[in-house]
C-alpha cells in the first residue's frame, strides 16, 4: 500500500474518531515515507490515545519538517498543538509558552490565520489556570474572539468566547459571563461549530465555570452532555474531566456512593493525564473529609502535594487541607492554611476565594478573633452580591449567622441561619443544610426554644447518618443528647444487656452490617434488636436511629 493511500486512510480514521486505526495508518505511511503530514497525524492520534511521548515527539519532528518546507501555517498549527500537549500531559506551561511564541513568530506576516486565535485560546487558559493572571487571560480571550469573528472562523471564535465567559464569571461579572458562555454553548450544540472536539471543549469550559460558581445544576447538565458526546467517539480524556466534575455535583447533592465510584474509576483511567488524576484526587480528599475519614483525606492531600503534575490543583488542595484541619479541631492550622490560600489567589478572581473564606470565618471565631471573622464574612457577602448563586448566598448567610452568634446576637443569627438553610436546600445540599441546622439549633436554644432546637438537631443527625458523615453524626448526636436533657428528665429505658451493647455501637456510628460482624450475629438479628430498642425508647420514623443515638448519650450508654 502506498504512503499516500495510508495517509488518506489515517485522515479518514481521524475524522471518524477511530484513534487506533488512525495511528496504525500513519505509522504505515511513515514506514514508506516520513512526511510532516504523517507525523502530524500520528501526533494527533497518539494524543487522543494518551501516548504523550509519541504525540510530543511526532509533533516536534513534524514542526521541523514543516519549517524545512517553509510551510509557516502548518508549522504554527503543530506548535500550538504541541503546546497544548505539554500542558495537558506534563504540566510544562513554561515550555508550552515558548512553543506558542514560535507559532506566533511563524505567522508574523499572516494576521488572518485562525492558528493565531487558537494560540490566544491556549495562552488565555494557561494565564488563568497556572499564572492566575485574569487581566492577561481576559485580554487574550477578547483578542481571540475579535480575530475569530474578523476572519470568520466560528470554531476558533467559540473556543475563545467560552474562555472569555469563564474569565468574566471568575471575576464576579456573573450575568455577563453566563450570557457569553450561553452563546458559545448554543453554537457548540447546535451544529454551528463544525469540529466535535471543539464542541466538547466549549462545553468543558462551561463545566469549569459552573463548578467555580457552585452552579451544580448547570454543571451536571453540561457534564452529562460532554460525557455523552465523548463516549460516542471513545475519547477517555474528554469523558473523564466532566465525569470528575459531575462527581463534585454528586458530592454536593449527597450521592456520595456514586461520587466515590466515579472518582475511583477516574483515578484508574487517568494515569497518563496526571493533572486530571490530581483533580480527581482533590475531589476524593474532600469527600473523605465530609465522611469523617480524616486520615485517608490527609494521605490523598499529601500525595497530591508530592506530585510534580498537580500544578493548579496542588494549590487548591490548601483549601481542602484547611477545611480538614478545621473539622479535626486544629483551628490554628485551619486559619493559617486558609489565609495562605487566600494570599495566593489574585484579588480579581473572586469566586475562588469562597472556600478559603468559609474556613477562615469558622477558624477565627473558634480562636476568639471576631474582627478577622467579621472581615472574612463581609468579603463573602460582597462575593455573594456579585455572584448570587444559591450556594454562595447560603455560604454568606451562614458566615453572617456565625459571627452574630459569637457576639450573642442570637435573634440575628437565627434569621441568617434560616436563610442559609433555605438556600442550601434550594441548591440540594444535604450536608451543608445539616451543618447549618446544628448552628440554628444552638441559637434557638439560646433564645429559649429548646424544643425547636431539638427538632433541628435531630434532623441534622438523621441527615448526617443517611449521608455517612460519621464524625458529624456523632458530634450532632451529643448536641441532641444535651438538648433532650433540658427538655425532659432522663429516664433509663428497660434495655437488655445485648440491646445496650447494640445501642452503644449505633451511637458510635456503626452500620447494621458492621454491628452484626462485630457481634457475630446476622443482620436480621441486629434489625430485630433495633426494633425492640426503638419501641422501648419511643423512637419512630426516619429519625429513629438519630433518636436512639442521642438516647445513648443522654443515658451514658455510649
Amino acid at each position: 500500500m502506498s504512503a499516500a493511500h495510508a495517509l488518506e486512510r489515517g485522515d479518514r480514521a481521524l475524522r471518524e474518531w477511530s484513534w487506533h486505526e488512525a495511528r496504525a495508518a500513519f505509522e504505515e505511511a511513515l514506514l514508506a515515507d516520513e512526511t510532516p503530514e504523517a507525523l502530524e497525524g500520528l501526533g494527533t492520534a497518539a494524543s487522543w490515545l494518551d501516548d504523550a511521548d509519541t504525540a510530543i515527539t511526532a509533533r516536534e519532528r513534524a514542526y521541523r519538517m514543516y519549517r524545512g518546507r517553509d510551510d509557516a501555517e502548518a508549522a504554527a498549527r503543530v506548535a500550538v498543538s504541541l503546546a497544548d500537549d505539554l500542558v495537558t500531559f506534563r504540566g510544562e506551561h513554561a515550555v508550552a509558552s515558548g512553543w506558542l511564541q514560535r507559532a506566533r513568530r511563524r505567522l508574523e506576516d499572516r494576521p488572518d490565520s485562525p492558528v493565531l486565535v487558537w494560540a490566544d485560546a491556549v495562552e488565555a487558559s494557561m494565564a488563568m489556570m497556572y499564572e492566575r493572571d485574569l487581566p492577561r487571560a481576559l485580554a487574550l480571550a477578547e483578542h481571540g474572539v475579535a480575530d475569530g469573528r474578523r476572519i470568520g472562523d466560528v470554531d476558533a471564535e467559540m473556543i475563545a468566547l467560552s474562555l472569555l465567559g469563564l474569565v468574566l464569571v471568575s471575576s464576579g461579572r456573573l450575568a455577563e459571563g453566563l450570557r457569553v458562555l450561553d452563546e458559545a454553548a448554543a453554537a457548540a450544540v447546535s451544529g454551528e461549530v463544525r469540529d466535535p472536539e471543539v464542541s466538547a471543549g466549549v462545553c468543558c469550559i462551561f463545566v469549569t465555570a459552573s463548578a467555580r460558581i457552585r452552579d451544580f445544576d448547570r454543571l451536571a447538565q453540561w457534564s452529562r452532555h460532554v460525557m455523552q458526546v465523548s463516549q460516542a467517539w471513545t475519547n477517555r480524556s474528554m469523558f473523564t474531566y466532566p465525569r470528575i466534575e459531575h462527581a463534585a455535583a454528586l458530592i454536593w447533592w449527597g450521592h456520595w456512593g456514586e461520587a466515590e465510584q466515579e472518582l475511583a474509576e477516574a483515578l484508574t483511567d487517568m494515569s497518563a493525564r496526571p493533572q486530571l488524576a490530581a483533580l480527581a484526587m482533590l475531589r476524593l480528599a474532600d469527600l473523605r473529609r465530609r465522611q469523617g475519614r480524616y486520615d485517608e483525606a490527609r494521605s490523598l492531600l499529601e500525595e497530591l502535594e508530592a506530585s510534580p503534575y498537580g500544578i493548579g490543583y496542588g494549590e487548591r488542595g490548601e483549601t481542602v487541607r484547611a477545611a480538614l484541619a478545621l473539622d479535626s479541631g486544629d483551628l490554628v492550622t485551619a486559619a493559617e492554611a486558609a489565609e495562605r490560600d487566600l494570599r495566593a489567589l489574585p484579588a480579581d478572581d473572586i469566586v475562588e476565594h469562597v472556600d478559603g473564606l468559609e474556613v477562615l470565618v469558622r477558624a477565627r471565631l473558634g480562636l476568639g478573633d471576631r474582627e478577622e471573622a467579621q472581615r472574612a464574612a463581609d468579603t463573602l457577602r460582597s462575593i455573594a452580591d456579585a455572584t448570587p448563586t444559591a450556594p454562595i448566598r447560603a455560604s454568606a448567610s451562614l458566615a453572617a449567622g456565625l459571627v452574630s452568634a459569637a457576639r450573642g446576637e442570637h435573634a440575628a443569627a437565627r434569621g441568617a441561619f434560616e436563610t442559609a438553610i433555605a438556600f442550601y436546600r434550594a441548591g440540594g445540599a444535604p450536608f451543608e443544610t445539616a451543618r447549618a441546622r446544628i448552628e440554628l439549633a444552638r441559637s434557638v436554644s439560646a433564645l429559649g426554644q429548646p424544643q425547636r432546637a431539638l427538632e433541628e438537631a435531630r434532623k441534622a443527625v438523621a441527615a448526617f447518618e443517611e449521608l455517612g458523615a460519621r464524625a458529624d453524626a456523632v458530634a450532632a448526636a451529643k448536641i441532641v443528647a444535651d438538648l433532650e436533657s433540658s427538655v425532659r428528665p432522663a429516664r433509663p429505658g428497660p434495655l437488655t444487656a445485648r440491646e445496650s451493647e447494640v445501642l452503644r455501637m449505633v451511637a458510635a456510628g456503626m452500620t447494621n452490617d458492621e454491628i452484626a460482624a462485630a457481634l457475630v450475629l446476622s443482620v436480621r438479628t441486629i434489625e430485630r434488636h433495633l426494633s425492640n430498642i426503638y419501641a422501648k425508647i419511643g423512637a419512630t420514623g426516619r429519625a429513629a436511629r438519630a433518636a436512639a443515638t442521642s438516647y445513648a448519650h443522654t443515658h451514658a450508654i455510649a
